[in-house]
Formats: structure tokens, sequence, C-alpha cells
């Protein structure tokens, strides 16, 4: 068995509760989190702090580690966790002289006065230089130097231990690498040599039980390519010259396709993207003009842009230096972390806004995201900036608060991974699980009944609540108007057809369930609903329903003299569709009434899956939209 294979067996019999593996596990660990946390900092007594607080949140949550292979990054990043918030509760670093640093470095170094060669070493001028050459650089990029450098992760491993994707842990070495050869070089010493002087600090920093001596930085780990570097350059000053030096070279080996994407993704190519807002204190007796907090927003797609989405909220005062409550929507559940009861609620509902505003997102269209501003007016005292090419948001500037003046908004894309929607609160937080039978399964089967124009209408399906359900049972759903009319919409298609005869037209799968819930995107009801008349230029108008729970959201679409209305009923705590009642020209028209099965042990064949078969004769028709329930409401679906 190799070294590494031990290491991992060690992780799982840990995880298992084997208390020699956990201190033999914990053992192992120390030295090494100690390490990493000081390079770091480069604070002796702060290291010892944090390093401690990371390996009590280590042993508390191992359980919750999905990959014992995945081990290292896991940990790394608990320690980059405590050292981002430590600093934020502390504001800034405390400001020190390079020759201070240095001493407090040398003093706490007790153990080089035990060997001749450390000693030697420690006395050395170039000891002195790169210690305050590396207190210099940014935090980020001394972590990202000690974990490439000393620890040898790998960059998709530094992607997971720093939160970001593996391009991104690239260009940072790239970019750290940099600021240390100009540190040096301003101490007198030459860019070649980089890899000793690294391999200087490796050893300094070595903890004191450690085979200080075989620390050593290879010219492997230190390189990045150029590829990377020269996305790292292209932002630069120097960046224009340097990419078209670097187009030149490419194009003779057929390696251009790095440098011909554009400096943001494409809309459609969008995985993430992060963001933080402030937001309109609303409760009584608040000045208008003070914003209740900051709200840090990360947002992954697991399957495109325009599919499912997992989101994570941190909420901060409005100077960003206290974290307050947070929320985690992902495949999962919906997590909310009361940050004053320091209890984690799991709740039946996605968020929706408090000012019952239809959620935005920065992927959001131009033309859409100016007919959201036709119907519910524009955010008066915040400025946004788009990309002239992709259309996406890059900025906004927010002037509305008194106590958040001129807040600026950077909105960063494909920088997060599915890895960072994990549930993560420390273990020993407890749980309050306020979720109804059918949201803890994940999914649930439900009946339609209602009348259009006098006749019956009545139908089935099953809708899954969280993308972690999706997949096993799908969204699926049909619907008999009357004795002649069929609807069906499963994984395989949908069709249109008259009831046990002819098929009428056939659509995308999905096509019907717009307009429907679709809790499992990642988006409450009210917002799915509205978003989806948004699209197709309807207008909408949301109100609160007289029992206070429930939200009315009434759809108005006006074409050739027909006026239709479609009135939702959506039950805001269960982020279901309760009823949808049709009018046309002011004439009741009809609706339809979902219910919900909370048991489904006693179902029998009315649930099983229908099939479609496609008919070449009848050509894929585009989707409608949501559009098909104000065609069923005015007697033309399918015409």
């Amino acid at each position: 068995m190799s070294e590494e294979q031990a290491f991992i067996e060690l992780v799982g019999l840990a995880q298992q509760g084997h208390e020699n593996s956990l201190n033999q596990l914990a053992q192992q660990v120390k030295g090494r989190l100690y390490a990493y946390i000081y390079r770091v900092t480069l604070d002796y007594h702060l290291s010892q702090d944090l390093s401690q607080e990371a390996l009590l949140s280590m042993v508390k949550s191992l359980g919750r580690l999905n990959k014992a292979e995945r081990f290292w990054p896991w940990v790394y990043r608990i320690a980059q966790s405590k050292i981002q918030q430590h600093y934020r509760t502390k504001q800034r670093q405390a400001a020190y002289t390079a020759s201070a640093v240095y001493r407090d470095f040398v003093s706490q170094r007790a153990d080089y006065r035990q060997d001749d060669v450390l000693r030697a070493l420690v006395q050395k001028e170039l000891s002195k230089k790169v210690i305050v050459a590396m207190k210099e650089l940014r935090q980020q990029y001394r972590a990202v130097l000690s974990l490439r450098c000393f620890d040898r992760l790998s960059y998709s491993d530094i992607g997971l231990a720093m939160e970001c994707n593996e391009v991104k842990a690239r260009v940072l070495f790239y970019r750290a690498k940099q600021a240390l050869k100009k540190q040096l070089a301003r101490r007198g010493l030459s860019k070649s040599l980089l890899l000793m002087c690294l391999g200087v600090f490796g050893k300094l920093t070595a903890p004191a039980e450690a085979a200080w001596s075989s620390v050593t930085v290879t010219a492997a780990s230190a390189k990045v390519g150029l590829p990377t570097a020269v996305i790292a350059t292209a932002t630069t000053k120097l960046g224009v010259g340097t990419v078209a030096a670097a187009v030149a070279v490419l194009a003779t080996v057929g390696s251009v396709s790095i440098l011909s994407e554009p400096p943001l993704p494409e809309r459609a190519e969008v995985k993430s993207f992060h963001y933080t807002i402030q937001s309109r204190n609303n409760s009584p007796g608040a000045v208008s003009s003070l914003s209740k907090g900051a709200y840090e927003q990360r947002y992954y797609f697991p399957d495109g842009v325009d599919g499912p989405m997992f989101m994570r909220m941190q909420r901060w005062d409005p100077q960003q230096k206290n974290e307050l409550c947070s929320w985690l929507q992902n495949d999962q559940a919906n997590y909310y972390y009361h940050g004053g009861e320091k209890q984690i609620y799991i709740s039946n509902y996605r968020l929706w806004l408090s000012s019952l505003r239809v959620r935005r997102l920065p992927t959001d269209t131009a033309e859409f995201t100016s007919f959201l501003s036709e119907v519910e007016g524009d955010t008066k005292g915040v400025k946004y900036t788009r990309d002239r090419k992709t259309g996406l948001l890059v900025k906004a500037m927010d002037n509305r608060f008194v106590d958040a003046r001129h807040f600026r908004t950077t909105y960063s894309y494909d920088t997060l991974d599915e890895g960072q929607f994990r549930y993560n609160w420390p273990a020993e937080v407890p749980e309050v699980d306020e979720r109804d039978q059918m949201h803890k399964r994940g999914w649930t089967y439900f009946r339609v009944s209602g009348e259009m124009d006098g006749q019956s209408i009545s139908g089935r399906g099953r809708i899954p609540f969280v993308y972690g359900t999706a997949a096993e049972h799908s969204g699926w759903m049909t619907l008999n108007i009357g004795d002649e009319l069929e609807i069906i919409d499963c994984s395989g298609g949908a069709h249109l057809r008259f009831v046990g005869k002819s098929l009428i037209a056939a659509y995308p799968s999905g096509t019907f369930f717009k307009g429907l819930a679709r809790p499992w995107m990642g988006m409450h009801t009210i917002d799915i609903v509205r978003r989806d008349a948004a699209r197709q230029k309807v207008w909408f108008e949301t109100t609160q329903a007289r029992n206070k729970k429930d939200i009315l959201v009434t759809l108005t679409h006006e074409k050739d003299r027909i006026d239709t209305e479609l009135t939702y009923t959506i039950d805001l705590e269960n982020d279901i569709i309760k009823s949808i009642r049709f009018k046309v020209n002011s004439r009741t028209k009809g609706w339809l009434t979902f219910l919900y099965l909370q048991d489904i042990d006693a179902v029998d064949d009315e649930f099983i899956e229908p099939v479609v078969l496609d008919d070449p004769q009848v050509p894929m028709r585009r989707s409608p939209g949501m559009l098909w329930l104000v065609y069923l409401a005015e007697g033309n679906l399918g015409k």
C-alpha cells in the first residue's frame, strides 16, 4: 500500500469514529496546518490560535467530507476560512516594519539554535530579505505559493482550497510569482533566484518537528504554462503587448483558442457568478436611506445559465465587518443559518425578495431587464454598467445609503464550482427541519382539476423540489381538457393530441411546465412564474392575499382586442401554485387547482410516467412558453 493510500484509509477510519485513527490523523495534520497558516499570516501567535481552531473544526466536521482523497484541499479551505474570518473581524492587518517582522520571526524560531546549518541560514542577510519580501505580498499570494510549492497541491485542489476554479488558481499562482520576483528585485535579488528564495522561505517556516532540510521547490511545481501567463497579464498595463507577442508565438503551434476568448464568457457559457449588493432597511421606523446589510451572493449553474441554479448568500453589516445570517440553496435542500440563535433551519421554500420584486440576475439580458423595469420601475440611485460584447453586468454603483456611501458592486463570472455549494456549517450547530413530508422526500405526485368553458379538466404529474431528485424523479404531467384534447409533457418530449387519436403538435420537453411551478430550477415559484411572463413581454402585478400567507400574481396578455388575465394563487411557505383562475375580456373562463400528495405509499398505476412516440409526419413546433396557458383560456391551444 502506498503512503497516499494509507493516508486515505486513515481518513476513512477517522470518519467512521475510530478514536486512535482520529488522534493519529490530527497529529499528522497539526504541523502542516500550522505551517500553512504561518506562511500566510507571518504571525506566530495568531498562527498558533488559528491552527488550533482549524484543527478543532476539522475534527468536528470530518463526517461531512465527501471524498477522503480530497482531504488536504478541504483542510486548507477550513484554514483559509479561519484566516479570512479573523481579518474581517479585525478589519485590517497590523502594520509591521520590515525589521519588526524579521525580529518577530527570529524570536519565535527558537529551534534554529539547536541546528548549526539552520542557525547559519537564519543569520544570513538573504533570509531577512526573503521574509520581508514575502511579508509585502498579499495574503492570497502567500497562500497559493504555499499550497503549490510546499504542500504540492494540484491546481484543481488549490481551486478547492481557495474556492475558485482551476484556471483562476493557475492565474493566481502566476501573479503571486511575479509579485514575489518584484519584491525580491527591490531588495537586490535577481529574479533568477526565485526558486532558491522560495526554498529558503519553506525551510525557515517549516514546523519544528518536520525534516526541514527536505523542503525543496522544484521547477515543475513553479510552472503554470504560457496560456496562463497570457491570461494573467492580459488585464495589466503591459498586457496588450504581451498578448500580441503571445498570439504570434501560439499561432505557430495552432494553440490560439485561449486567446480568442473574450475577457468575460459569453452568456450561454456562464457557469457561476459572485457579487455583493446592499439592501434597503424596511423595518418600522428606519430611515429610508439606511442599508439593511451587504448581501454577498454566489450562484452556480450545474447545467448552464438557463438551467437549475444553486445559491449561497451571506449577509454582512453594511460595512462588511461582521457576518450575520446566511443561506444555502443547493441540490439537496434550502438552509438558513440564524446568526443570533446559532441554529440552522431547513425549509420548504426558496428565498423570495421581501420587497416582492422579481429576482434579477446579472446574466439577464438588457431587453429582459428593461421589461422588468417597465413593470416594476427602476431602482433609483443605482447605476449599472454592462459589458458591450457579452451584455453581462460588470459593475454597479449604489448611492442610496447614508451608512454605505458609494457602494461599488463588481460581478465576477466563472470563479466558483459546485464544491462551494456544499453544506459546511460546523457539525455542532443544531438543525431544525421544518419541511413537510413531500419536501423531505424531495419530490411528489400532484393532481390537477379544473374547468374551462364548461369543459372539465383533469390531470396528474410528478414534480421534483430539488435538483438532486430531478434526474431520478423528473417532472412530467398529463392534462385532459374535456373529452377531446390531451396534453402530455415528460422527459421524452411534449405532445398535444386528440384523446386516443391523432397527434396535433409536438414540442420540446418541458413546454407545458412553462408558467407553472418548477422549484427544482432553484428559484421560488413567484419568481419562476413572473420571469416566464417577462420573457414573453406579458405584464404582471404582484399583491398579497388576504390570508397574508399567499401571493397573488396576475398576468395580463392583450392582443387582437382579446384581453386575457391569469391570476395565480401561490403558497409562499410551500413554494407551490395552489390555483390559477382565467378571465378573457373580463369574463371568467375557468380555473385550475393543484393538489400535491404528502403520502405516496398508496398510489397506484395512476402515476406511471407517460411515454411519447415521435410521429415523423408531425414536425416539432417551437415552444409557446407560458403563452400556452393564454391559448388554453382563449380556446386557441394547438391552432
